[in-house]
């Protein structure tokens, strides 16, 4: 019984998060609690049944490989996912297909999205591991069972959705591509850097594996490939949204100046640290991590560069709200490091200070790498920042009233506010504990260095920001007196099709939008489906959208109402 209740409860509460999470989005929306309900529980049913049938077949296709161990479970649970599911799969595809109202259009986006992206990262593991096999000199029959089967259920996904692509499954192929790319890149360049640098120190390497060059030049050719087709080929050319913005600045520019600068870091603390720290061992053994610490440097840096020059081709001559979201993310990059620096050298320094004994020892090296991350972050968020207030001290009035220098501010004064705060509670603890307990000693010093160090430069830092907003508070006009209402924005919809009028006459009823409809008097297209126009307008940020029905799908036209 206790089994049972211990599977059943977690089933429970997460089929529960599910539930209230459809209705709030369903209410939010204006749309129909059971007609989404409905749609979410038929898609999930239609990507469990293609995952079934195609684990199914790619396991009887590896039953003869002889690697593989196919007992009669083995054979009977795959025949079973195909005897099964495979009709179920067929019935329930036909349901979907005859809701959309006839011919090849599927309106189950999420679930188009979910299957292309899984089936993608299957094929191209299969893929990987085939070509490696075939390297080596034989031939594996599971991986390429795995390359084979879901890579046909990739394409015919991704043909299924060529005629209404979907922006967030362009943008998670090509996150999933860039983040291939850019890992098994340093793997590559690890491996180049390693072999010259045991020439140059004149290592004897007694074994030279090369599998460990083979499969990372594998995964990074699979990895190239995934990336140009979905981002060189769709994402690139794609519309410029909110999203496409956000992985650009996110996904790109954040996470390859990110990765650089973890780099950097490590190069000038094994430099700095067989000067002036705690070396063990010869100059070729500390300096190990060069090889992979260089390969870090330069993906890091072709990422970034390349998302940041990407970020720059489309702003204007005037400064808009995309320079300021990348100008003040990549400042608090750097504010982040630079803070953690400071507090990190604080704390080295008191235990520098602090009496040597056998239980707390001085190590050199902890306040080296701390002023390493303060020489990396520093001159970062420098130059950002005074770049940044010079921008606003010539144009006071639009940076001042910008929504991404209020966010930045007051989440900086917030979020500082709360951890310096955290800290000196913790502070105070640390330090009554060792009072009441042992006594006031070396210990003490040392246990509240951290919380010390937190408050003095957190504390330091929220109360700057503080100050500069309260800055520009006084030069900002009031928002509520001199700020002009914006025009409202009514949203219209335009729907050319035949047999019809029903659907745009609930779909005014159920969607705060005007629906405008022309009946197709030359009999071709096909009837949409309400949900797949209300999905449409909840996918779409136009506020003017022209749909006309065609016989294999929908075409969509914003206009400029």
């Amino acid at each position: 019984m206790e089994v049972v209740l211990g599977v059943l409860f977690p089933i429970l509460v997460l089929g529960g998060a599910f539930f209230g999470l459809i209705v709030v989005l369903a209410r939010r929306s204006g749309r129909d609690i059971g007609a989404t309900l409905r749609r979410f529980f038929q898609q999930g049913m239609l990507l469990a049944l293609v995952i079934l049938v195609a684990t199914g077949v790619t396991g009887l296709l590896s039953a003869s490989d002889p690697d593989v161990v196919a007992g009669p479970g083995y054979l009977a649970f795959m025949l079973s996912c195909v005897i099964v599911c495979a009709p179920a799969l067929l019935l329930v595809a036909r349901r979907q297909r005859r809701r959309a109202g006839g011919g090849s259009g599927f309106s189950a986006g999420g679930y188009l999205v979910l299957a292309e992206l899984i089936s993608l990262v299957t094929a191209a593991t299969g893929l990987s591991l085939w070509v490696g096999s075939l390297l080596e000199g034989r031939f594996d029959i599971a991986p390429a069972s795995v390359m084979l089967v879901w890579g046909t259920v990739w394409a015919m996904h991704h043909r299924m959705g060529r005629s209404g692509r979907r922006q967030h499954g362009v943008l998670a192929g090509s996150l999933i591509g860039l983040v291939t790319v850019s890992v098994f890149g340093v793997l590559v360049l690890t491996w180049v850097f390693e072999r010259a640098y045991d020439a140059a120190t004149g290592a004897v390497m007694l074994v030279r594996d090369a599998g460990g060059f083979r499969q990372p030049l594998i995964e990074l050719v699979v990895g190239s490939a995934i990336w140009l087709r979905y981002w060189a080929m769709l994402g690139q050319h794609g519309e410029r949204t909110t999203l496409w913005r956000a992985y650009v600045l996110l996904a790109g520019v954040v996470g390859g100046l990110f990765a650089a600068l973890v780099g950097v870091w490590n190069l000038a603390y094994l430099t700095l640290d067989w000067w002036f720290g705690s070396p063990i061992g010869p100059a070729g053994p500390h300096f190990r991590q060069l090889p992979a610490t260089l390969a870090l440097v330069i993906v890091g840096g072709v990422v970034w560069r390349y998302h940041d020059t990407v970020m720059r081709s489309e702003r204007p001559g005037k400064r808009a709200e995309v320079d300021r979201a990348h100008d003040y993310t990549v400042a608090g990059v750097g504010l982040i490091a630079t803070v953690g620096g400071a507090a990190a050298v604080i704390a080295a320094a008191v235990q520098a200070l602090t009496p040597a004994t056998v239980l707390y020892p001085t190590d050199r090296s902890e306040f080296v790498a701390a002023v390493t991350v303060l020489l990396v972050g520093a001159p970062l968020w420098w130059r950002q920042w005074t770049g940044i207030q010079r921008v606003r001290s010539a144009d006071p009035s639009s940076e001042v009233a910008s929504p991404t220098r209020r966010i930045y501010l007051i989440a900086l004064f917030g979020l500082g506010g709360v951890v310096a705060l955290v800290s000196l509670l913790v502070l105070v603890y640390r330090a009554l504990e060792q009072v009441l307990g042992p006594g006031v000693g070396t210990g003490t010093v040392l246990a509240i260095r951290w919380p010390l160090a937190l408050v003095a430069t957190v504390g330091l830092t929220a109360a700057y920001h503080r100050t500069v907003r309260r800055t520009d508070l006084l030069e900002a006009p009031d928002p509520e007196i001199r700020r002009e209402a914006p025009p409202e924005v009514v949203r219209s919809l335009t729907l050319v099709a035949r047999d019809s009028r029903l659907v745009a006459e609930a779909l005014a009823k159920k969607a705060a939008v005007r629906v405008r409809y022309l009946e197709r008097t030359d009999g071709v297209g096909r009837p949409p489906a309400l949900e797949e126009v209300m999905e449409i307008l909840d996918d779409r940020p136009e506020p003017h959208l022209l749909i006309i029905s065609l016989q294999d799908g929908l075409e969509i036209i914003p206009y400029d109402g």
